[in-house]
């Protein structure tokens, strides 16, 4: 019968050596809003060889959303146009084009009024 659960590391890989420092309140508090869902220990290593993972904001994430539903739309209507379903008219693209022009000026952070 094969074994079960993992399959042991490395020697070379396991973690043997145990590092203790004191932090403020503050200090932890700030490390925790941080770390996100990620343990303090597993952040406190991370950050200390400069592997933390990049935190995308969520303006950016909604963005990126954004983003992807007009090139979908666009991959959509470009597949029409290629199969002769539909027509090109010039509306639908100058539209499409005020759309990415929008996005690209809220991912730089400029405002109309810029």
């Amino acid at each position: 019968m094969a074994g079960r659960g993992r399959k042991p590391k490395d020697p070379s890989d396991r973690r043997k050596h145990a590092v203790t420092c004191r932090l403020t309140d503050a200090e932890q508090s700030h490390i925790d809003q941080l770390r996100g869902k990620i343990s303090r220990g597993e952040w406190i290593r991370r950050a200390a060889l400069d592997q933390l993972p990049s935190i995308v904001p969520q303006a950016n994430r909604d963005l990126y959303v954004a983003l992807a539903r007009s090139a979908a739309n666009l991959n959509q209507y470009q597949r029409a146009i290629n199969e002769g379903r539909v027509d090109a008219p010039a509306v639908d693209m100058a539209k499409l084009r005020d759309q990415v022009k929008a996005l690209r000026r809220q991912l730089l952070g400029v405002t109309d009024e810029s």
